[in-house]
Formats: structure tokens, sequence, C-alpha cells
């Protein structure tokens, strides 16, 4: 028995309605209608406080990931969890997680190439969206839309294309990025 499913096993066991319903919300703030929303807000607020540049670099880094994670699925063609242990039904390829890589890729563009009025901002928000992508993250394992190891392989993808989205930003915009 693999890891995976012992972990998918351990949490089924273990679910409740009040947790069951966070993760519902949570992944339901996933969806494209929401993000796009989540989009516009943050696309708004970058031209106000003009930002563009670095509003550009996450989009592209989530973009980008989320590009790859979609070619990798049909490469891989993991199945999803199955749907005795599973609250969703969710469609396609499992492995890697496109959400997982389009968040992870988004949080660490957007912490990197926003000019933040100090440190201590910085580290709040990279905080705060930090754990709001963790906690996706965790509520697709929870409700059996995904495996531990397709969240992980999303997570990998979406810091490798932020890495790199960051250093072209640093490059063109010749801006200083302090890790």
């Amino acid at each position: 028995m693999t890891v995976d499913l012992r972990l998918m096993e351990w949490i089924a066991d273990h679910r409740s309605a009040p947790l069951t319903a966070i993760a519902r919300t949570l992944m339901a703030g996933s969806d494209g209608r929401v993000l796009g929303v989540v989009l516009i807000v943050v696309f708004a607020l970058a031209i106000a406080v003009e930002q563009v540049a670095a509003l550009g670099a996450t989009i592209t880094a989530a973009a980008t990931a989320s590009a790859v994670a979609t070619a990798l699925k049909d490469l891989v063609d993991r199945p999803r969890p199955p749907a005795d242990l599973a609250l969703v039904t969710a469609q396609g390829s499992s492995m890697p997680s496109t959400v997982a890589a389009l968040l992870c890729a988004g949080t660490i563009a957007l912490v990197l190439t926003f000019r933040w009025p100090n440190p201590l901002v910085r580290r709040v928000m990279a905080g705060l969206v930090g754990c709001l992508a963790l906690l996706v993250s965790a509520a697709m394992l929870y409700l059996g839309a995904h495996w531990l190891t397709d969240v992980l392989a999303g997570w990998l993808i979406g810091a490798t294309v932020a890495s790199a989205a960051v250093a072209l930003f640093a490059r063109i915009t010749g801006a200083h990025i302090a890790l």
C-alpha cells in the first residue's frame, strides 16, 4: 500500500462535518470564476500602486505553472483517488495538481516581485497568501480530489516556474529581489 493511499484512507476515516464544509469552501474558491475576480481586483490594485510589472510577473508565473502542470497531466495520466475515498468528483488526470502549481507560483512571484512598504508588510503578506495556498492544497487532499504526491509535484512545478519568472522580472526591470 502506498503512502498516498494510506494517507487518503486516514483522511477519510477522520473527516468531520465542519472540516468538510471548510474544505468545500476553500476548493470552490479555486475555480475559474473566483480566480478571475481576484485577478481583476489585484490588477486594479497593481495599477493604483504602479506595480503592473510585478503583477505581470505574478500572472506569468501562475499561468505558466498551470500550463506546465496541465501538459504533464496528459503525459503522466494518473487516476484520481477512488470514489469511495473522495467527497468530490474531479475530472481528468490527477498528477500534478494544476491548482497547487498555480497557487505556489503565484504566491512566490507575488511576494518576491511586489515592492512592499516595509519588510514586516512583506512577511505578513507572505504568511497570508502562503497559508491560503496551503489551505486550498489541504482542502484538495481532504476532499479526495488529489493524492499528496500530486500536490507536492504541483508545488515543485510552481516553485520552479516562479523562480524563473522572478529572475526574468529582475533582469528586465533591474529590480533587486531580496529573499
